[in-house]
């Protein structure tokens, strides 16, 4: 069938009009920032980027041959406001940035004192940055911990900043915190959030001969209405390990012989003790199930599960006394009393025997290959 000159000719013009593919950027001709950090010192804000060798992440996952090493490029630059530091940054970069896989906000200590709502609100505003990049403080330099490689000489990508809810599952106190949830939870005006902090260390970890300084995370910075009010380590914190809607299996060393335990707690509920009568009275109802990793001393099963809800019931109450020592609702016992009814949440203040009751129920469903009796 042949088409006549009369139609071929508009259909012609029509594909000269079509736009392509003509602006669009190569892999290798953008700069892909993977990690922020953002400090404020002497009136200045200082910016930090993030970024790694795609080819040595395409080639990990791809199967291919392992990079000898994965390098890390971390930028830095400083100016009056946000805005000047990160043009300013960008000015000396060798290609264009592209905040589109940014994964990770890394806060100082300072900013999160003196001015997490600014950063935050310049940072939720560009349309690139998805609110499920992980938010995360530290006390350490920025830089040291942006340029922290991961083991084997595998990509950035890899560091435990990058996957803290599956980190964060066993032995930690605090939860993984998302920009999304940090905006929603950050700006009520009771209850807390927590940021974790990031802590360097080294020689835990042996490489060959190479002792690297990898990032943990040990406590948190303590949030109310987006106002920094406190830091506690994992210790102040070990009573949210049972108070948490999200999936933990944190071991206790319950001090009995040398007992050691993994319990894996199935949830929690809070009650407000009603009617209330010139103050808050709360109640907390903890169910866990118990594993036993190491009993070298036989004990009766019963006395184990006793000994097992007094330590949960001491981290409970400690770590709510610790929360109100700075200011903090840890256990955001009057958020849900806030929502049902505001005004008492403004007439009445927590006190340090607020937390009325702790009821505590364990149930030990695997003991190994050894042998209890009741």
């Amino acid at each position: 069938m042949r088409i006549k000159p009369k139609i071929m000719f508009p259909l012609f013009f029509l594909l000269l009009t079509l736009t392509g593919c003509w602006g669009s950027r190569g892999i290798n001709e953008q700069l892909y920032i993977e990690a922020l950090g953002v400090d404020y010192k002497d009136g200045k804000y200082i910016v930090y980027t993030e970024s790694a060798v795609f080819s040595s992440i395409a080639k990990q996952e791809g199967g291919g041959a392992q990079a000898a090493d994965s390098p890390v490029l971390v930028g830095k630059e400083e100016g009056d406001t946000l805005t000047m530091a990160f043009r300013k940054l960008e000015k000396s970069s060798q290609f264009p940035l592209y905040y589109g896989h940014v994964q990770v906000i890394l806060f100082s200590d300072r900013v999160i004192k003196e001015k997490l709502s600014e950063v935050i609100s310049h940072i939720g505003h560009d349309p690139l940055i998805r609110f499920t990049a992980w938010i995360f403080g530290t006390s350490e330099d920025i830089s040291d911990v942006l340029k922290a490689k991961s083991l084997f000489k595998q990509a950035p990508t890899y560091k435990v900043l990058f996957h803290p809810d599956t980190m964060l599952i066993r032995n930690h106190s605090v939860n993984a915190l998302s920009m999304q949830v940090l905006l929603r939870n950050g700006n009520e005006p009771f209850g807390s959030t927590i940021i974790p902090n990031v802590k360097l260390v080294k020689g835990k970890w042996l490489e060959d001969n190479d002792k690297p300084v990898l990032p943990t995370l040990n406590g948190g910075y303590v949030l109310k209405d987006m106002k920094f009010k406190g830091k506690l380590d994992y210790e102040q914190l070990r009573g949210q390990e049972w108070l948490t809607k999200e999936e933990k299996k944190n071991k206790l060393e319950v001090p009995l012989g040398d007992t050691v335990v993994q319990l894996e707690v199935n949830g929690y509920k809070i009650h407000l003790k009603e009617p209330v009568r010139r103050e808050l009275k709360y109640t907390i109802e903890v169910k866990a199930k118990a594993t036993i990793d190491e009993n070298l001393d036989i004990v009766p099963r019963k006395e184990l599960e006793k000994k097992i809800i007094q330590k949960m019931k001491k981290d409970i109450k400690q770590t709510y006394l610790n929360g109100l020592s700075i200011d903090s609702d840890i256990y955001n016992l009057t958020r849900s009393t806030y929502r049902k009814s505001p005004s008492l949440v403004k007439k009445y203040a927590l006190q340090n025997d607020s937390l009325d009751s702790v009821k505590v129920k364990v149930q030990i469903v695997h003991a190994g290959s050894q042998k209890y009796k009741d």
